[in-house]
């Protein structure tokens, strides 16, 4: 268990645009919050099962391993069920100026229930997060402000690749040519890539191809290569501490100006804001 833990450096909320508010995990025990809670929060099933009755919405069942992302103001309360088994819940709450950006992403503001995926993982970063704000103080806060873009981002990227596997379904059987497409993707990256030479190596027209690939993947197929670059760009700064952005972009076969613009678009920061908050 991690003991509930408030951030209280409030200033630091005025510099931050992305922020945890509060961390921690228990035995959850019947909690009503008619006026909802004043920022976003993302709640993660250990063990046992609980039920989140939303003003407006179905009950919604946690079982272990599932998420649920509630946002600021929505009134609820959550209960364990009737079971033996204690209901484990860990959750971390976090505003700023970004935050609102990334709900949508993850949930289009509404409450939502996220499946099963990579939850151990998940429950790592959490407990990290907890461990930064109680041994660091307001080193750890700003800290835990990096690590809780990763975890959202982790979180957004899990649930984006369920939703494609989803939408693959109902075309019956896989497309061979898009998938010679991804893969010429994923192993030339760093290149230069056009739509026309992707569609002729796999044998389409730029029109066709492009139709194919939005009504499988859900996105162009430019934007799915920048998506890509952009987590490529996030590992190599974390691999790399000491790369600059020059080399950087470099790697990724972008010139630097445009890969700032683009990863500022992607993760609300310049990369220097993003990794050293300078």
């Amino acid at each position: 268990m991690m003991p509930f833990l408030l951030a209280e450096f409030a200033l630091l909320e005025n510099k931050l645009p992305l922020y945890v508010y509060c961390v921690g995990s228990h035995e959850q025990k019947h909690l009503l919050r008619p006026d909802g809670y004043p920022t976003h929060q993302l709640f993660l099933s250990r063990s046992g099962k609980g039920i989140f009755r939303i003003e407006g919405n179905r009950d919604m069942v946690m079982t272990p391993g599932t998420m649920l992302i509630l946002p600021a103001g929505v009134p609820h309360e959550y209960f364990p069920d009737d079971s033996e088994d204690a209901w484990e819940l860990g959750f971390v709450a976090f505003s700023g100026s970004t935050a609102s950006a990334v709900l949508e992403h993850l949930g289009n503001q509404k409450p939502t229930l996220l499946k099963k995926t990579q939850f151990h993982a998940y429950w790592n970063k959490l407990e990290s997060l907890w461990q930064l704000i109680n041994l660091n103080g307001e080193s750890g806060y700003w800290e835990a402000s990096r690590k809780m873009y990763d975890f959202l981002l982790s979180v957004l990227e899990g649930q984006s690749n369920q939703e494609i596997k989803q939408r693959m379904k109902p075309v019956g059987q896989s497309n061979p040519a898009l998938q010679e497409a991804i893969k010429l993707i994923h192993d030339h990256y760093n290149e230069r890539l056009h739509l026309s030479n992707l569609a002729r190596a796999v044998g389409y027209s730029v029109q066709h191809f492009h139709r194919l690939f939005v009504g499988i993947y859900g996105i162009s197929p430019m934007l799915y290569i920048q998506q890509i670059r952009m987590r490529r760009s996030v590992q190599l700064f974390e691999e790399n501490p000491s790369m600059t952005v020059e080399k950087v972009a470099q790697q990724l076969g972008m010139e630097t100006s445009y890969f700032i613009r683009i990863f500022k678009r992607t993760y609300g920061q310049t990369p220097k804001q993003y990794f050293k908050y300078e």
